[in-house]
């Protein structure tokens, strides 16, 4: 049985979660991405073992974890290999992914911003240029409830490198690959996220690629998770599928809707045509269409703003159509326009010079606007005053910023977190 998942924002997904969790016998929730490859062959596989006894682990990095064997995992950064996610009294109460394990283990992390995993596959014989997965699992140990609205949620970046010929490790195509951030979800329904993407190996005669694991988010409450049942597969002849939709995002800017979404990969794909609907099922219109990118084997993001957004909600779908005339539709996301609060968005995201930030506001207000990097330092901040309506603002000091990924955080006059999303300096 297959369950469509509809959302408005990443609360009212959360929210909606709390409903189902109702009628699930379970008391865990697996959910399962679409990495689909075909023939695939499983070349690695980390699912930590069983036993009820708290263990470290030779993969985890000491550079960026600390293992602590008994008591509350109190401190950030601290971490342990166990069979129960509940390693603080507030922390989701659910045991690990792999099916059939009895007291089956995972890791568990208090995270904080760190590359805290390395692991190294050798083949004797060579691994074939072609394509790979990287995948797991992952659950947000943090409760719905226990962070609020100021939770700071864990980004995964996967790195897959090759050992060269010269002896140094070379990313694979697409890697880089930083994942979606990982919801809280219900007491009642701790959840299993599958997280992963797609990496291409464009030479011959490789002997070793390692899998390398960092969480760009700092320390605090929210960025605590649990991580099981890693996965290193080749992908037979037919390769990955033609194309597999990373995510799909629909938000408010300004007085209309930014729907974007991006790929991880594209084989022979002609365009991208972005529908709406009133109620989600029925009487789809194209809002815009987009030329693809053909053939593509790394991240490819696109969007577009919709500027007549149907009143209160507005649902949105991306179909992508490949040369042959097949087609298949992303998942359908929601938004509803929200004119008695400050709706934030970021023009343009990763940015190079400039870091634009749109405004639509009931009110004349201030904001505090702060950049910071993955160790928790403010890079930059400014404080803007937006009119009612819609209004747009820039940081002035951000062309110097090294490249990587940002924590962008707005906040009102009264201390109200209004925006704290990731952005990326290219």
């Amino acid at each position: 049985m297959k369950i469509k998942f509809t959302f408005n924002s990443k609360l009212a997904a959360c929210l909606l979660l709390t409903t189902l969790a109702l009628g699930i016998s379970s008391l865990t929730s697996k959910i399962f991405a679409q990495l689909t490859c075909a023939d695939e062959r499983v070349l690695f596989q980390e699912n930590f073992g069983t036993g009820n006894t708290s263990t470290s682990s030779p993969d985890i990095l000491t550079s960026g974890l600390t293992f602590l064997e008994t008591g509350i995992l109190n401190g950030e950064g601290t971490y342990r290999v166990i069979n129960n996610t509940q390693q603080r009294p507030e922390w989701q109460n659910s045991n690990d992914h792999t099916s059939g394990d009895v007291d089956g283990k995972m890791l568990v992390i208090n995270g904080q911003a760190e590359t805290f995993y390395s692991h190294q596959i050798n083949a004797s014989n060579g691994f074939v240029p072609g394509n790979y997965t990287v995948s797991l699992f992952i659950m947000n140990v943090d409760t719905i409830h226990v962070c609020g609205s100021t939770a700071l949620l864990t980004d995964l970046t996967f790195r897959v490198e090759y050992l060269s010929s010269s002896n140094t490790w070379l990313p694979l195509t697409g890697s880089p690959y930083v994942a979606d951030s990982v919801h809280q979800t219900p007491s009642s329904s701790p959840t299993w996220e599958e997280q992963g993407s797609f990496f291409t190996l464009p030479v011959s005669n490789i002997k070793s690629i390692r899998i390398v694991l960092a969480d760009g988010v700092v320390g605090g409450c929210g960025n605590d998770f649990a991580i099981d049942d890693i996965k290193f597969s080749l992908c037979g002849e037919g390769g990955p599928m033609p194309v597999e939709f990373l995510n799909v995002d629909a938000r408010q800017k300004g007085n209309g809707v930014n729907v974007a979404w991006s790929t991880s990969q594209e084989i022979n794909s002609n365009r991208f045509d972005v529908e709406k609907s009133a109620d989600g099922n029925t009487n789809w219109s194209v809002v815009a269409s987009v030329a693809a990118a053909g053939n593509s084997s790394v991240v490819k993001n696109y969007n577009v703003n919709d500027l007549s957004p149907l009143n209160g909600t507005s649902f949105y779908r991306v179909k992508e159509t490949d040369i042959d005339g097949n087609y298949k539709y992303s998942k359908t996301v929601s938004v509803a326009l929200n004119v008695n609060k400050v709706a934030v968005s970021v023009m343009a995201n990763p940015f190079r010079n400039s870091l634009v930030v749109d405004f639509s506001s009931a009110t004349d207000q201030s904001v505090s606007a702060r950049l910071i990097d993955i160790t928790g330092k403010q890079v930059a901040m400014e404080k803007w005053s937006i009119g009612a309506g819609s209004s747009r603002k820039e940081f002035s000091n951000v062309s110097g910023l090294g490249q990587g990924m940002y924590i962008l955080n707005v906040s009102s006059a009264s201390g109200e977190v209004l925006y704290n999303n990731k952005v990326m300096k290219q």
